[in-house]
């Protein structure tokens, strides 16, 4: 089983997901990277926790702690491959505390 996260801001229109979070599988948590938003880093996927009300993809409301504490855990199997998605190449990165990073969209 798994569950995808997302963040819902002031500016997320009614129906929308919200920025994705990331995924957490049984194996670990897979980091959603956003270039385009300047978050491809830890400290940038920190921050923007502040920034809304984070909801699991099922409707609940997951606390920041909640949130940090399900992205801890570390993921041994890309998440895109358990869910038959693919990616491209150089989309996808870890970072030196062994993050996996994700700068595609993934499901």
């Amino acid at each position: 089983m798994s569950t995808n996260y997302y963040l819902r801001t002031a500016d997320t229109p009614d129906g929308d997901e919200g920025i994705h979070l990331g995924k957490h599988t049984a194996g670990g948590f897979t980091f959603r990277a956003h270039p385009d938003q300047g978050v491809t880093d830890y400290p940038a996927w920190l921050a923007q926790l502040d920034q809304g009300v984070i909801v699991s993809e099922s409707g609940y409301t997951v606390t920041r702690d909640e949130m940090v504490a399900i992205a801890a855990k570390q993921s041994r199997t890309p998440s895109w491959v358990e869910c038959g998605s693919t990616h491209t190449g150089g989309a996808g990165f870890y970072d030196l505390n062994g993050r996996r990073w994700l700068a595609a969209e993934f499901c």
